[in-house]
């Protein structure tokens, strides 16, 4: 199964991923009025910036800073774009190449998500000097310094908060341990710095790093997320939701959205008033060990309610997601026959729910459905792709390649299954 299943993921992939490079400009927000007088920016570096706000109406508020290219044989620079005017004054400031820029300027500029954020806050945030009722509060955490505790009953699938970024880096600029990053970073991560208006919001994070490394890079590796944007990798800080502290059976998930540039927390089980929120900072499923090697990016060792409880309780939890590794890549095996994929298709379901991975049950959901349509087994492979798109549009940016693919899987399904009917 896995040789023709490879080959059916590539080509719907591809698919899906030009899809979504021809369809992401022209930008096309709900209010017209709103749209920008460029459809797609324009990259602009510090020698054409002038040139582009003469003829297009650019989004960032101070020229770019850029430095050579990084690498030989490379002709595009790495620039520090800044917009004082995003997230209501907070700003946002980028370190990438002048094409990844352009590609995002539509989201910088758009008003939009942020009246949006605005009108949520409303509701249920706070705006100058009147509170309302959030469903959360930062408070200090013994052990964990500040943390966010449930200030009321908080549903699953429930967004807890929504943050927009201050900085966001593209990662040529954060190189392995023990490899040298480029020579000029420090000079970027300080002109990123200094042309964000709010930057408390930014520095009252945690390091983690030390004296080692550039105080933006500290706090950029210790509070980042991974995300895409333009096509690039990326780490984008979204202090809000770093506040968030990490546990190894979280209650929560981060969510990127690529539409406007925020990062959400989604309740990934009910959450009761009093209870800490927390997220995991490493992938979700690892056993014990692997976990704790992990989290020593971080400098810290994990007490969460699973690292911590009785030795026979852990235990049982990575007995059970040793053998989900196992069920997960016999599903997947070619000479898996039908009756014994089944069985192992509701083994791995039931582990998966025992162990609370509700959040990656969507990428789990997809490789079922690509295993039974090769089988040929279409109800079940439309069943679980269903399934996977369903939690996919909870879990993940709805707009990125992830579930984009699984839409135009699911488009295939449905022609075929059409056809032989």
């Amino acid at each position: 199964m896995t040789g023709h299943f490879a080959s059916f993921l590539l080509v719907i992939s591809t698919l899906a991923v030009a899809g979504a490079i021809q369809t992401r400009c022209p930008w096309d927000p709900i209010i017209p009025s709103l749209r920008p007088s460029g459809s797609c920016g324009i990259p602009v570096d510090d020698d054409t910036d002038g040139l582009a706000r003469e003829n297009e109406n650019v989004p960032w508020t101070q020229h770019p800073y850029c430095v050579a290219p990084l690498s030989t044989g490379s002709t595009e620079k790495f620039c520090v774009y800044s917009s004082s005017a995003f997230n209501y004054g907070s700003g946002v400031s980028l370190i990438t190449t002048p094409r990844t820029a352009a590609s995002i300027a539509s989201e910088i500029q758009d008003p939009l998500p942020a009246w949006r954020f605005r009108r949520h806050l409303a509701h249920q945030g706070q705006l100058g000097t009147e509170v309302y009722d959030l469903p959360y509060a930062v408070t200090p955490i013994p052990g964990k310094g500040l943390g966010v505790v449930a200030t009321k009953h908080i549903k699953q699938f429930e967004v807890i908060m929504t943050s927009f970024p201050a900085i966001i880096a593209d990662n040529e600029f954060f190189p392995s341990e023990g490899e040298a990053g480029p020579i000029e970073s420090p000079r970027l991560f300080q002109k990123a710095l200094d042309q964000l208006p709010d930057k408390e919001r930014f520095l009252a994070l945690a390091r983690s790093k030390g004296d080692d490394f550039h105080l933006v890079e500290d706090l950029i590796r210790t509070n980042a997320f991974g995300i895409t944007v333009g096509g690039r990798d990326a780490k984008g800080v979204y202090p809000e939701i770093a506040r968030l502290n990490h546990a190894c059976d979280p209650n929560a998930f981060s969510k990127f959205t690529s539409r406007d540039l925020t990062m959400s927390a989604v309740a990934t089980r009910d959450i009761m008033p009093g209870e800490e929120i927390t997220i995991s900072y490493i992938p979700l499923g690892m056993p014990t060990s692997r976990r704790h090697k992990a989290l020593r990016n971080w400098g810290f060792n994990c007490t969460c309610d699973l690292c911590s409880a009785p030795s026979e309780a852990r235990e049982a939890s990575d007995r059970r997601r040793g053998q989900l590794f196992e069920v997960y890549y016999a599903i997947q095996e070619e000479s898996t026959e039908y009756h014994s994929l089944v069985k192992l298709t509701r083994e791995f379901i039931d582990l998966a729910q025992k162990e609370r991975l509700i959040a990656k049950m969507g990428e789990y959901y997809r490789v079922f459905m690509g295993v039974y349509f090769e089988i040929g087994d279409l109800v079940s492979a439309k069943k679980y792709g269903q399934a996977a798109l369903k939690l996919a549009e909870i879990f993940s940016d709805p707009e990125g390649v992830f579930c984009t693919g699984l839409r135009h899987d699911l488009g295939i399904l449905e022609r075929v299954l059409s056809d032989r009917q």
